[in-house]
Formats: structure tokens, C-alpha cells, sequence
């Protein structure tokens, strides 16, 4: 029986509401994806994270994913009903580590959905299977600049896991530029998030520029 994937889905890898009301607003994107690090860089503190939520879904957010954090499984599980008590219909990233691995597997027998992250091998994605996760993220520049084959080593998590939505939907994450986008789709990626700057990036093409701007002129011709 052949599998039909799920429709390509973008996230704004972004905890600055500015980029969320720049991007939101063109339709493409399901919804935003923040870490520790995108907080931290954006100034946005763990208090803040209400107010961004509430406004991300009025640009348009239908999903928003915060991270977990903790030295053990109960700090991770305790942390992520911390955020759900903030932000309720959040998605929790949860490292793909022994104890994350605990942690997710007590939200998702309590319904929480899960993301787990800091993936680096294909190993690692059929634990998110295992537990049923919604969605596992490998971190494609990342793993290039250990010296592993990024793109091999996803197409083993797209080949092992039906992208059709009956196992986690690979999420791919550290993504530098529009070509990682379209070479990952190719293997069978439906998810990425990514950053402002490769999302411009997404939009920018020379040829297009120039045929816009000719129409436009000739439009004012025929007015």
C-alpha cells in the first residue's frame, strides 16, 4: 500500500515576535519554533513567553514549540507542565537523551505533545518513534560540521519512518540556506524550521525580481 506524505510545512525557527509579524502573516508557515538559545538571543525571558505565544497565534501560529529543560527526568517532565501551564497548547522539545526519553514518555501518555530534539543519528529518531513522538529534529549544518553525511543520515530517518504521519514527522532543523531546503525535501523531509535569514532567502530570486518589476511597469501602461 503506498503511503501519502504529509503536505510540506514550514516553522519560523524565531523567538522575535517582529520576525513572527513579518512572517506569519504570508500563509506559509504552520508555526514557530523556539530553544533556549532563540530566548536567550531574542531577550525574551521565561515570563515572556505568554505574551509571545498569545501573539504568535494572532499572526497566525496554529503550533508553537517551547523546550524543556533539567538535570533529570523529573526537572524535564516538571519544566514542561510548567510551560503547558503558560502556554496550553504548546509543543514540548525534549532532548533525545535516557532521561528526555523518560520525561516525553510520561507527556505523551498524558497527551502532550512532543518534539524531541538535539537529534544527530538515525539511531536517535526511532527512539522519538518509539515513544511516540509527533515530530523528531535532526540538525542537518550541525551534523555536516562534525563530519557526518547530514543528508545520509536523514534519508535513513525518512526511509525507517513513514513521513505520512503514522510515525513522527521529521522536522529538520539547522538549516542555512534555501538549497539545504529543497536537497531535504527531495529525500522526503515535510517539516523545517527555519531562520529569518534563509526564509528571506526563500523568497529572493533575481529572475522573478525582474519579471515582477517589468509587469509592474507595464500595468501602469494599460491603466
Amino acid at each position: 500500500m503506498t503511503t501519502i506524505p504529509v503536505p510540506l510545512g514550514f516553522y519560523i525557527d524565531s523567538a522575535d515576535a517582529a520576525v513572527h509579524e513579518k512572517w506569519l502573516p504570508t500563509g506559509i508557515f504552520r508555526g514557530v519554533t523556539t530553544n533556549p538559545t532563540l530566548l536567550r538571543d531574542a531577550a525574551v525571558r521565561l515570563a515572556d513567553v505568554p505574551t509571545l505565544y498569545a501573539r504568535s497565534r494572532e499572526f497566525g501560529a496554529s503550533e508553537f514549540f517551547v523546550q524543556t529543560w533539567g538535570a533529570g527526568a523529573e526537572e524535564l517532565y516538571a519544566h514542561a507542565q510548567r510551560i503547558r501551564d503558560m502556554a496550553p497548547e504548546a509543543i514540548i522539545k525534549v532532548p533525545t537523551t535516557a532521561p528526555g526519553a523518560q520525561a516525553a514518555s510520561r507527556l505523551r501518555a498524558a497527551g502532550v505533545p512532543v518534539l524531541m530534539t538535539a537529534v544527530y543519528s538515525a539511531g536517535q529518531a526511532l527512539v522519538a518513534a518509539a515513544l511516540g513522538a509527533e515530530y523528531v529534529a535532526p540538525y542537518f549544518n550541525r551534523m555536516f560540521l562534525a563530519g557526518r553525511d547530514a543528508a545520509a543520515e536523514i534519508s535513513h530517518m525518512t526511509s525507517a519512518i513513514a513521513q505520512d504521519g503514522s510515525g513522527p514527522l521529521v522536522v529538520a532543523a539547522s538549516i542555512k540556506s534555501a538549497q539545504h531546503v529543497v536537497a531535504l525535501a527531495g529525500l522526503g523531509v515535510r517539516r523545517f524550521t527555519i531562520s529569518p535569514e534563509v526564509i528571506a532567502e526563500l523568497f529572493t530570486d533575481d529572475l522573478a525580481a525582474g519579471a515582477v518589476e517589468a509587469f509592474e511597469a507595464h500595468m501602469a501602461d494599460v491603466l
